[in-house]
């Protein structure tokens, strides 16, 4: 009987144990530690934007291929059956006479192929051409942009774990400085407004830790969104927001404007609506010519009994002339759209080099600012801090007042936040002058 009991109980706790280990080896899993060029690489062949890009390649390969098609043979087979209800009826001197069989069977076999188009075929593959640069163009664009949002997100994250760091150190310093007032205040060395002007300070920066720690977990979730990465993976980015070169250099407007994208896309885009005003012109007057052939059995009966059935053979070849005179004014029509279309481009253009130029000069402009703003912040955390460690030392050998050592505390945390965000911004900046030159990015 104990036996049994036993075993009843330990088939109840088995599963309950088997969970608390399942949970316990989840939590002591180690991180997956992620880098940049990871990341980059991870995005390569998982980030949604890219992965479309990618299809937008596929897509215009096969147009080309498929405009490719039109120069070759179409072939096909085809079956009929045809069941007659009333026998066909035929005239002959003006007397009706009805032939044939009730059930009718044909097979056919045809091949068509075109001798002359009028340059169609050719013009069509230029086309299909011209767009697939201009896809591979866009392509290279995605992978710019993907870039660009990678590393905002990527660096954004690591700025926010810093930011966590920095407020936990605040919240502990308030906190320590808390305790020694309600130690200094029971001693009687200060007064009650000292003590707990020392215990708001604390408990008003619990608030912004864990407005930090939620701001870190949001940035992780996108991190791991772009990457396509499962939400419940454990993350830990290995990184740092420190600059290795602070110089910023020169930006080359002129070679931005050979080199942007949006250009080079936008000339292939020129170069299709002239092969489609090319193409819109040879709707008229210019001839067509096709050959064909065909081979044909067929046979009638009037019953089911297809092995008795009497097959017929016949063949013929053809050789088909067609010259289009007339359309209802449509082809004047196309040739109008696509001239218009060719002088918006000329405008677009002529505003997007505007854009390009001041793109350039912005970015180069962001990221000075964002260096001078890192040295000058590198001098006001270590000047904070002295100011700190002076004020801790006044207040505590009763020469100083609480006022300028929550004063300095402030200043050396605001001192801190700035500098992680102008090392951010001086990060993303170099990107960005990096993207408005059209130069191609590198892990």
């Amino acid at each position: 009987m104990h036996n049994r009991q036993f075993k009843t109980i330990h088939h109840m706790i088995r599963p309950v144990f088997l969970a608390v280990a399942i949970f316990l080896v989840n939590s002591f899993a180690a991180a997956r530690q992620l880098t940049w060029d990871e990341a980059w690489g991870i995005a390569g062949s998982q980030n949604a934007t890219l992965l479309n890009a990618k299809e937008d390649l596929v897509t215009a390969r096969e147009q080309v291929n498929e405009a490719r098609s039109a120069a070759f043979p179409t072939i096909s087979l085809s079956g009929q059956y045809t069941r007659n209800i009333d026998m066909p009826v035929f005239f002959i001197n003006g007397m009706p006479m009805r032939i044939g069989e009730k059930n009718t069977y044909a097979g056919i076999a045809e091949i068509r192929q075109p001798i002359w188009v009028a340059g169609k075929v050719g013009t069509a593959l230029k086309i299909a051409k011209s767009y697939l640069a201009q896809t591979e163009v866009n392509n290279s664009l995605t992978k710019q942009n993907v870039y660009v949002e990678l590393a905002q997100s990527f660096y954004g994250t690591i700025l926010a774990r810093e930011l966590v760091k920095t407020s936990e150190t605040a919240l502990q310093r308030a906190t320590d400085h808390r305790d020694k007032a309600r130690l200094m205040f029971a001693q009687g060395v200060v007064s009650e407004y000292d003590k707990i002007r020392a215990e708001v300070q604390a408990a008003n920066l619990e608030p912004q830790v864990l407005e930090a720690r939620n701001q870190y977990a949001l940035s992780l979730s996108n991190l791991k969104r772009m990457l396509n990465l499962p939400e419940h993976d454990s993350l830990e980015i290995v990184g740092s927001l420190e600059l290795a070169d602070t110089t910023v250099g020169q930006a080359d407007t002129d070679l931005a404007l050979r080199q942007r994208g949006e250009l080079l896309a936008l000339q292939h885009g020129r170069q299709m609506q002239k092969q489609l005003l090319s193409l819109a012109k040879r709707d008229l007057y210019l001839p067509v010519v096709y050959a064909s052939a065909n081979y044909q059995t067929q046979s009638q009966s009037g019953d089911f009994k297809i092995g008795d059935y009497t097959w017929v053979r016949s063949s013929a070849a053809m050789l088909q002339v067609s010259i289009p005179l007339f359309d209802g004014f449509r082809t004047p029509s196309k040739v109008k759209q696509y001239k218009a279309a060719l002088r918006k481009l000329d405008y677009t253009e002529t505003d997007l080099r505007a854009a390009v130029k001041m793109d350039v000069d912005n970015s180069r402009r962001e990221l000075e600012r964002a260096v001078r703003t890192v040295i000058v912040q590198e001098d006001n955390v270590h000047e904070a801090q002295r100011g700190y460690d002076i004020a801790k030392v006044r207040y505590e050998s009763g020469v100083g007042t609480q006022l300028e050592l929550l004063d300095a505390e402030f200043q050396l945390d605001q001192a801190k936040v700035l500098r992680l965000k102008a090392l951010y911004d001086a990060r993303i900046a170099r990107v960005q002058l990096q993207r408005a030159l059209g130069t191609p990015f590198h892990s």
